[in-house]
């Protein structure tokens, strides 16, 4: 490590030179050419292919002393109803504490008391009481869940717990491989207990790299001038590799091996349909079942509670457009058609003109809706970031039908009402963007709250036009380190999707600024993607919007592929402005002006072309189409 020391301090003798140069500065971090600054915290990109950082998280300062948690078992979110959690407010005595025993099932709130920061190195005993599980397992057979559904003696494996403060965490169906998270009854009373180590002390340690490992000769050779920019690209292009499970399909991220509806496809419809279409097809058809589009997690179990699975064809759209596959095409239509159909019979309310729905990708009950909202009442609403993605869904059948021959008249008719039911629904004037999502069974309330990604997908898929656009991007609130998920956040509930930045969504609000033309806005949102992953080393799935820590939240994940994909897509759909039509290949380059110079992107294939790509220059005036039937490769320089 003393040579990774050394070579920090040698960086700060450098005279002024390129990478000096600030990129963009604001009062909490700055990026420069060939490093980031976040005070006491840097940093540097010592080549293209090799970053170090000394970060380290202050979450030891701010662990929380309010725990919410529940018992599971067999591993599976089963106790009582999604939002109703045990709450409890530690206050240790010589670092320890004891709650409960709580009686599984019934619910336990002790929030008594004063909430300060936890001290470190806490033990926390944690009491089950399962006695009268038991004795139904000895009279009946079977123990009555909160739901209804009978749980059988011969099936019980074992009594876990879940919640909000690590080691805890809500990932209910992994609980069984964290040993500390299983309640043992070594005596044979009926109470079941375990102690948990909370926000435990770690020695400050030395300055962590990354070195490229991986190789990424088959990918297109990006350089910009700065070794940030292209170091992030090259750790992001490794992840992507590394994201790619033995079966040929992407994982959602290290932490998260399944392959996921929204996850992939918004990966996809980023970068990953340009880099790996292949790969991206079959890990959409992952999510194919009796040729529908699977609805994975959210509220009230899944589907129709959550009605986002179409954002399947947003990416399907984008493979076909990258390769002009059209058996790919033929494919996908036919699946796409019969889920906007089942999808037209159950969650569409003729009465508002939109969809019913919990919110796209956010999809924990508490971290977006009021505590007295239950998966009826989410169903109930009718939400921006859903609707806007059913708009464009719409769209694309009528694109699709159009090319196959097929009747395309009723995508195009409901695509333009459904702009209109947005529009007049769920607009606010005074505040200049879109309401999170209107609800009630008679009377429709506005939820006030801004959406960040349904606020970018309306600018983006032009439901909003071009003055409201403009409005919004100036509108949205926007933290020190990035844009929230929603604002203003809600209230003593954990970071994860309240209160945090996840950089996918960042992305597409670098793109639906970069459409209005909003420099300052397009800036912003590069130095947050830069900003996290170059100082943790990784594509973290979400970091703490109110101070930009990677800890706090209530799940995280290294090389999360969506927010992978969205560094990549800073390289692609930002700088090189690429946008990829059914019948060609349009680049509409935005360079903001601190990243002045030449940037080249070199062996890019596109179908049956093979391109070298030069820009230099800032701005967004300029536009290039480049015919997908071409062959020679070329380069371009304006």
């Amino acid at each position: 490590m003393k040579s990774l020391f050394a070579a920090l301090a040698l960086l700060a003798v450098i005279p002024a030179i390129a990478q000096e140069k600030a990129l963009y500065q604001s009062e909490k971090f700055s990026i420069y050419g060939n490093r980031v600054e976040q005070p006491p915290y840097k940093a540097v990109a010592l080549s293209s292919t090799h970053l170090i950082s000394d970060y380290q998280s202050p979450a030891n300062l701010n662990y929380s002393a309010d725990i919410q948690f529940k018992f599971s078992l067999n591993s599976r979110d089963n106790e009582m109803l999604s939002g109703f959690d045990h709450l409890v407010t530690l206050h240790p005595e010589n670092n320890n504490a004891v709650t409960g025993p709580v009686v599984f099932g019934r619910r336990f709130i002790d929030t008594t008391g004063n909430s300060e920061a936890l001290p470190e190195n806490v033990t926390w005993e944690v009491k089950l009481d399962m006695r009268h599980v038991l004795a139904a397992f000895e009279k009946e057979g079977y123990f009555t869940l909160f739901n209804g559904q009978k749980f059988y003696k011969a099936d019980f494996k074992g009594v876990y717990i879940a919640g909000s403060a690590k080691p805890l965490s809500w990932d209910f169906e992994n609980l069984y491989t964290v040993p500390a998270l299983e309640l043992k009854d070594p005596d044979g009373d009926g109470i079941y207990t375990t102690t948990l180590l909370l926000n435990p002390h770690h020695e400050i340690k030395g300055p962590d790299e990354w070195k490229l490992s991986a190789d990424i000769k088959e990918f297109p050779e990006f350089r910009s001038g700065n070794l940030i920019s292209e170091a992030l690209y090259k750790l992001s292009l490794e992840e992507m590799l590394h994201d790619i499970r033995p079966d040929g399909a992407f994982m959602a991220g290290k932490e998260w091996e399944g392959v996921w509806t929204r996850d992939i496809s918004y990966s996809i419809h980023l970068a990953l349909a340009i880099l790996k279409p292949e790969t991206a097809k079959q890990s959409l058809m992952r999510k194919v079942k009796n040729k529908r589009i699977i609805q994975d997690t959210g509220s009230g179990g899944s589907w129709p509670v959550s009605t986002d699975r179409v954002v399947w064809a947003v990416a399907a759209w984008e493979i076909y457009k990258v390769t002009g596959d059209h058996e790919w095409l033929l494919q996908s239509y036919e699946i796409i058609k019969n889920t906007w159909e089942d999808d037209r019979k159950t969650a569409f309310d003729a009465r508002t003109g939109l969809y019913f729905g919990e919110s796209s990708f956010l999809d924990w009950r508490e971290q977006t809706y009021p505590k007295w909202m239950e998966p009826v009442h989410i169903f109930q609403s009718v939400n921006l970031g859903t609707n806007a993605i059913h708009y464009q869904v719409c769209n694309i059948l009528a694109e699709m039908a159009e090319i196959l021959g097929h009747p395309d008249e009723q995508y195009r008719k409901a695509s333009k009402e459904l702009s209109i039911a947005i529009n007049k629904v769920l607009w606010m004037e005074d505040k200049g963007f879109y309401a999170q999502y209107a609800y009630g069974n008679y009377f429709r309330i506005l939820s006030p709250r801004s959406e960040s990604l349904g606020e970018a997908l309306c600018v983006l898929s032009g439901i909003a036009g071009d003055e409201r656009a403009g409005k919004m991007v100036a509108s949205v609130p926007v933290t020190a380190f990035g844009i929230p998920c929603i604002y203003p956040q809600i209230p003593h509930i954990k970071p994860y999707h309240n209160d945090a930045v996840w950089p996918f969504v960042q992305a597409y609000w670098a793109l639906a600024s970069a459409k209005t033309g909003n420099e300052e806005s397009v800036m912003q949102s590069i130095a947050a993607i830069y900003r996290q992953a170059s100082l943790f080393l990784t594509n973290k799935e979400n970091f703490v919007a109110t101070n930009g820590d990677f800890k706090g939240t209530a799940i995280n994940s290294d090389r999360q592929l969506w927010s992978v994909a969205a560094n990549l897509a800073i390289v692609y759909k930002i700088y090189f402005g690429m946008e990829f039509k059914p019948d060609g290949l349009m680049f509409s380059p935005f360079v903001p002006a601190s990243m002045v110079g030449v940037k080249e992107l070199k062996g890019f294939r596109y179908r049956d072309a093979v391109l070298d790509i030069a820009i230099s220059g800032t701005g967004n005036q300029h536009q290039i189409i480049y015919p997908g039937w071409g062959r020679k490769p070329v380069v371009y320089s304006w």
